[in-house]
């Protein structure tokens, strides 16, 4: 008898995950294939939604040859990078490579929305206010620049829900994702009629919205002859990633706080209602994967992906070097290095600050620096993002006692005491190394009644690992730096535009 499995896929930026629950043994077998990105210019970002398929069946191909046939596979459940526009034809097929989420070339866009519907309207619509992520100034765009591509789309689609396509044939999304659409009506859970009027978004090129634990579809025939599973699988709605992570680390009760920190920096809490943020400062409300549940949402841009910038940057001069090599500098350097302060706005700002214009600095470098300081500060910059999303959380009246920390920064020491001495508050580790994809297997467990509820699956797979403490001392010292860092922001932000424009006109 082939033994029992439930599969979650994460469809990533720089990568496609999978983690595939063993029914038997409670254990998680986890596999992944890299994805590249396109960078067409400073504001964009792009992928081929055909490679994600190409990745998800070289996926399945590598679970099977650590495990054998995956004949016993009892659902799917799919996960993936939010706010990515995908437009397909009526065969199914993409008619420009996806935008991707840290896209910012519609930022005009957001001053024509702004312009023509007030804050207030909007959040009324939509419980969120306008950012470049969000399909709608997507959509604004290419309407002036790529009218040609609108009318050739049949269907706007999230990435993973283009792997439901693949996997299903139907054109569906669930409410997570949906949410980032700036076309949702959030609090009632339901496509806006409002927005699709005033904005002249054809409501038939939408997809079917679901609740996340629903069953999409089933594994077509080619589907199967492509991936080499079993036809017939259930695929289930999932989530966006940050949904569906939220349920992986177990945040299904009121007070609980994630932070995820890969390419970008994540920090979410389940709420009761969709709340609104009427200081317009990046935050996300949005359908949770609990059906009947919220999440309040902040986001960095460049978390992880800041890191991986200095890395990539001094891999130039040492082919040789790892991040463990990096995080052993950074660990050289006290607390603060030496007041040097990084901002990681390396692909312009969400939260707090709703600003596609936001670049990078490294503040206060003297002759005392040297690279630790730099590769340290970037650490301590990317923690004072976080805490930012946490403050405003925290505005919010959500309680923040522990941080549930997880991505590549959950593996090292030295970024969870770092976290910990910031945000002055416990950091805790689990063993769910990637939660989204796990998430989507939760959910997807939940959907098809393996599971009886989101606590029973969290229950059975998620396992508290570290825990680090805030250092009082260290608490004090970030806690001056931390405000010279928010400040930082307020002297620089009306030099920004005139900056990016310069920028944009020299030519390298």
């Amino acid at each position: 008898m082939s033994k029992k499995y439930i599969l979650g896929v994460d469809l990533g930026t720089s990568s496609i995950k999978a983690s595939l629950l063993d029914l038997e043994t409670r254990s998680i077998l986890r596999e992944s294939v890299e994805l590249s990105v396109s960078y067409p210019d400073s504001f964009s970002a792009e992928q081929n939604p055909e490679d994600w398929w190409k990745g998800f069946c070289k996926l399945i191909s590598q679970l099977k040859s650590r495990v054998g046939d995956l004949d016993g596979l009892s659902a799917i459940g799919l996960s993936g990078q939010m706010l990515g526009l995908v437009l397909l034809d009526e065969k199914g097929n993409p008619v420009r490579p996806c935008i991707l989420w840290c896209d910012q070339r519609s930022y005009r866009e957001i001053e024509e929305i702004k312009e023509k519907v007030s804050l207030e309207e909007l959040l009324e619509y939509t419980a969120n206010t306008p950012l470049t992520g969000y399909w709608l100034p997507k959509i604004l765009w290419l309407k002036k620049h790529e009218p040609r591509v609108l009318a050739q789309t049949f269907k706007m689609l999230f990435p993973k829900d283009f792997l439901r396509l693949k996997l299903t044939g139907n054109f569906t999304t669930e409410v997570s994702d949906a949410s980032s659409s700036f076309l949702f009506d959030v609090a009632h859970r339901t496509w806006s009629k409002e927005m699709m009027d005033i904005f002249q978004v054809d409501p038939a090129t939408l997809p079917q919205v679901v609740e996340s634990p629903e069953i999409t579809g089933y594994l077509t025939e080619e589907a199967a002859r492509e991936t080499g599973l079993p036809a017939g699988i259930p695929v289930v709605g999932g989530g966006g990633d940050q949904s569906s992570g939220g349920i992986g680390l177990g945040v299904v009760y009121p007070g609980l706080v994630s932070c995820v920190l890969g390419t970008s920096g994540v920090v979410m809490a389940q709420t009761e209602e969709a709340k609104m943020d009427h200081e317009n400062r990046g935050l996300h409300s949005f359908c949770y994967s609990v059906p009947g549940k919220w999440f309040l949402m902040g986001c960095t841009l460049a978390a992880g992906g800041s890191y991986q910038w200095i890395f990539n940057s001094l891999t130039k001069l040492d082919e040789n070097l790892s991040f463990d090599k990096l995080n052993s500098l950074a660990g050289e350097v006290s607390p603060g290095s030496k007041g040097l302060i990084f901002l990681p706005y390396l692909i312009g700002e969400r939260t707090p600050h709703s600003d596609p214009n936001a670049r990078g600095v490294f503040f206060g470098l003297s002759y005392e620096h040297d690279i630790r300081h730099m590769i340290r500060s970037v650490i301590e910059g990317v923690a004072f993002s976080q805490r930012e999303s946490v403050e405003i959380l925290k505005s919010f009246s959500l309680t923040a006692q522990k941080l549930t920390l997880s991505g590549g920064a959950a593996r090292s020491p030295l970024w969870c005491q770092i976290m910990a001495d910031v945000m002055g508050m416990e950091v805790e580790t689990t063993n769910i190394e990637d939660p989204a994809s796990t998430g989507a297997a939760f959910i997807a467990g939940v959907g098809t009644g393996i599971f009886n509820s989101f606590s029973q699956v969290c229950e059975n797979f998620i396992q508290p690992l570290e825990h680090y403490q805030a250092i009082d001392s260290h608490f004090e010292r970030y806690q001056a730096l931390f405000e010279k860092y928010r400040a930082l922001y307020r002297v620089l932000r009306d030099f920004y535009p005139d900056f990016t424009s310069l920028q944009q006109e020299i030519i390298d």
